[in-house]
């Protein structure tokens, strides 16, 4: 009797299993392509993010179904116990969606000469949406120019923001349009001295300008064209 329990609930756990498997090619394409795209995923966190959501679906809603499938039950309450497993994988999935959703990089900002990545969750502390930080750039990720500002009452505004640990290149009241100031985002670019320290490429025939950038777990190189439109971004080595 209790090897028929345990297989019963191991077919259960099994089905369940697959069912979240096709789940998670969902999530994992979210992730890859959509949130955490090229070099982001290595230098913003998408393993965290791909962590997560397995334990999430291919490890609490199986290991769930396991616990709690009875084959002797009556089939009411076998549909009822499923129910709420669903319920609670749907409701952690949606929790651990949302959460590597806010962390994904939505901007890059140049803040005293370096590019940095800014996360959406940074805006939603400012009461500020996505959509008006578009407003200062029509790339993707939005390229930005956050701009010092030694006025009193930026440097109030940015004192406030930074004791809510937000960051000055977050910090939306200091943003400008990255085309309008290319000449001040151009002097930061890399020298032609420092190329070989930073690059391991000749980039003398080259027209992009290269900028240092800094993500959440690794340094970049950003690669701009005279128009200050992105080219492309690399992890630096």
């Amino acid at each position: 009797m209790k090897s028929d329990l345990i297989k019963s609930k191991l077919k259960a756990s099994a089905i369940h299993l697959s069912i979240s498997a096709l789940i998670f090619i969902g999530i994992l394409y979210l992730i890859l392509v959509e949130w955490y795209p090229g070099v982001f995923f290595s230098a913003e966190g998408g393993w965290d993010g791909i962590k997560l959501m397995a334990a999430v679906d291919l490890v609490l809603g199986p290991s769930l179904t396991f616990i709690i499938y009875n084959h002797m039950k009556a089939r009411k309450e076998i549909v009822l116990d499923l129910s709420l497993v669903a319920v609670v994988q749907i409701s952690a999935l949606i929790w651990g969606g949302l959460q590597v959703y806010s962390e994904r990089p939505v901007a890059l900002v140049m803040w005293d000469g370096i590019f940095y990545t800014v996360t959406e969750d940074y805006y939603k502390k400012q009461d500020i949406s996505l959509e008006d930080v578009a407003a200062f750039s029509d790339e993707e990720p939005l390229l930005i120019y956050a701009e010092a500002d030694y006025s009193l009452q930026k440097l109030e505004e940015l004192q406030r923001l930074n004791l809510e640990k937000i960051p000055p290149y977050a910090q939306v009241h200091l943003y400008k349009s990255i085309k309008e100031h290319r000449d001040e985002v151009f002097e930061n670019q890399i020298s032609s001295d420092a190329w070989s320290e930073y690059l391991q490429e000749d980039l003398s025939q080259s027209n992009d300008h290269v900028f240092l950038g800094k993500a959440k777990y690794k340094n970049l190189l950003i690669y701009l064209d005279s128009e200050a439109d992105l080219v492309e971004m690399k992890v630096r080595q």
